[in-house]
């Protein structure tokens, strides 16, 4: 059975790749079959729009669950208001699960601000230890675009840079920094019949 999994667009699509070598590696570690994650960039603050998609994609005989990704910034003061809206939008159905990343997906690759640095041998103060508490002033693809214009090698783009960042990294060390992470994670390790973190 196949997830699929909502998301706002390029950045979150290029988290795919991560998520679905993490869940691999679970299932391998537990012996158990690997889980069919599908990523459509769909999401929308149109709550009948967002209704319409989830009822299409569970209608696919394949589909056991849908989940929804949005960034809290720019349409949602919080995670909680975006992921009420989603299972609003939804009609609370038990086959579609909401996530939020609170403010920005990008939130979640600043756990390995460190390395980014080394990366681009420049030496800069991390944003603080609470990713998700990066604000929207400032929010934290605003910091990687400069931390990426300090080192004056390349422009920050955020889908290609994202997925570069996080290649052959433990998305549990993100997931200990950010709630919202680990949530969304183990709604998926648990929907594949894996062990929550």
């Amino acid at each position: 059975m196949t997830i699929v999994l909502f998301v706002e667009g390029k950045t979150e699509t290029a988290l795919r790749e991560h998520l679905k070598s993490f869940l691999d590696r679970c299932a391998a570690a537990e012996g158990r079959p690997k889980v069919a994650l599908r990523t459509k960039p769909l999401m929308t603050t149109d709550a009948r729009e967002l209704a319409k998609c989830v009822r299409l994609e569970l209608a696919g005989p394949s589909v056991s669950h849908v989940v929804g990704l949005v960034d809290v910034y720019p349409c949602f003061s919080s995670a909680e208001e975006a992921k009420r809206f989603q299972r609003e939008a939804a009609g609370d159905n038990p086959q579609f699960t909401a996530h939020a990343a609170q403010y920005e997906v990008e939130a979640w690759v600043l756990p390995y601000w460190d390395d980014v640095c080394r990366k681009l041998k420049v030496k800069r103060a991390a944003p603080g230890p609470c990713p998700e508490h990066v604000d929207l002033d400032n929010p934290p693809s605003r910091r990687l675009a400069e931390l990426y214009r300090t080192a004056g090698k390349r422009t920050y783009r955020k889908a290609i840079e994202m997925a570069a960042i996080l290649r052959g990294k433990d998305l549990t060390i993100a997931a200990e920094q950010c709630p919202e992470f680990k949530s969304f994670l183990n709604t998926l390790l648990k929907l594949g019949g894996l062990r929550p973190l």
